[in-house]
């Protein structure tokens, strides 16, 4: 890990611990919370374990489909796996590559002989589920507009998650233009999103051909979306008071969208204040109960984090006596990587 990479670990450390302590210093709030955990209704908990267990079920689909318009033949219970194994990593991997970089790794030792494919697969999957998610804030921002535009304190909200989409789709018509216009010679390797911009422009380049793969992997990006909204909705559902269903829809998409920026770790601290500022701010839900649901939902991920640690301590990759041994493709494998998660962070 270089000097950079420890110095961004480090710093999300900080954001998260001061952002923790912040939300639980004070002995009131941490009553409150207790007492409203003391009466919770956990049962709801069930349905939304379920519902995130459908979201990476879906998830791994979308990654089979494309790296199959690839002619990439891993059947899909190991990629199904390694879905599994990258939310393991995505919580306890420190830095902003997650567990992209993990899996992808895994990915290209089990088709060695595809391994730019496998990259290019993992950046056309990030890509439909953010243009999916676009779609969907996009009909719950115009459903909710007035409310949500009454509040000087949401705004900003709005206006990051806006600068997020359009920083994201203006690296996608760029490497579109590059790719069509051919221009990938002309342009200096310094320029910002330089390294996005060309993932993208060789993704549509390949993709171009099965625009049927990319049109089902946005399909089941949405249906992905919805069981997410599904697992944040039934996590409040727990709790006495809680906003209700049509308030988490109008909130969830940007505080997904906030938090999955490199800020903290794993988007812990950062989520819990929005959730906390939003739904007291529009909802006047107490904020100490907007922890809790955030805390509950997000639970819910830990928990099949958790079993993919499992899956990743039985799980025996192709070629597993050369895994993690050539440095020089693990140094640019991860570096890919990190281009993509700067360029969409959904």
């Amino acid at each position: 890990m270089n000097a950079k990479k420890i110095l961004t670990t480090l710093l999300q450390v900080a954001v998260t611990s001061f952002l923790l302590w912040m939300l639980f210093h004070d002995p009131v709030k941490r009553h409150q919370m207790r007492e409203a955990l003391s009466v919770a209704h956990l049962g709801w908990l069930l349905p939304g374990f379920l519902s995130f267990g459908v979201v990476l079920l879906l998830s791994a689909l979308r990654w089979f489909l494309l790296m199959r318009a690839q002619n990439i033949t891993l059947p899909f219970s190991r990629v199904y796996q390694l879905s599994l194994i990258g939310m393991f990593f995505n919580l306890c991997l420190p830095g902003g590559v997650g567990g992209d970089f993990v899996k992808v790794f895994f990915a290209m030792r089990e088709a060695p002989k595809s391994k730019s494919a496998v990259l290019l697969s993992i950046v056309v999957d990030r890509a439909t589920g953010m243009f999916a998610l676009i779609l969907i804030s996009a009909g719950i921002f115009l459903h909710f507009y007035s409310q949500l535009m009454a509040l000087p304190i949401i705004r900003p909200f709005l206006f990051t998650v806006g600068f997020i989409f359009a920083a994201f789709l203006g690296l996608v018509v760029s490497g579109i233009l590059i790719d069509r216009l051919k221009l990938a010679s002309k342009l200096p390797s310094k320029m910002p999103g330089y390294a996005a911009i060309m993932d993208i422009a060789r993704a549509f380049s390949v993709y171009a051909r099965s625009w049927g793969s990319v049109a089902a992997a946005v399909a089941l990006s949405v249906a992905l979306n919805v069981f997410f909204f599904a697992s944040a909705i039934f996590a409040s559902f727990a709790f006495s008071g809680n906003p209700g269903a049509s308030a988490m829809i109008s909130v969830v998409p940007i505080v997904n969208t906030i938090s999955a920026l490199p800020i903290s770790v794993a988007g812990v601290g950062v989520r819990e204040s929005l959730f906390s500022v939003m739904l007291h701010s529009l909802y006047g839900t107490p904020k100490e109960l907007a922890v809790l649901i955030s805390l509950t939902g997000f639970s819910l991920i830990v928990a099949w984090g958790l079993l993919g640690g499992i899956v990743y301590l039985i799980y025996r990759p192709a070629n597993a006596s050369e895994a993690f041994t050539d440095t020089s493709l693990i140094a640019q494998t991860e570096g890919q990587i990190e281009a993509e998660e700067l360029s969409s962070s959904a």
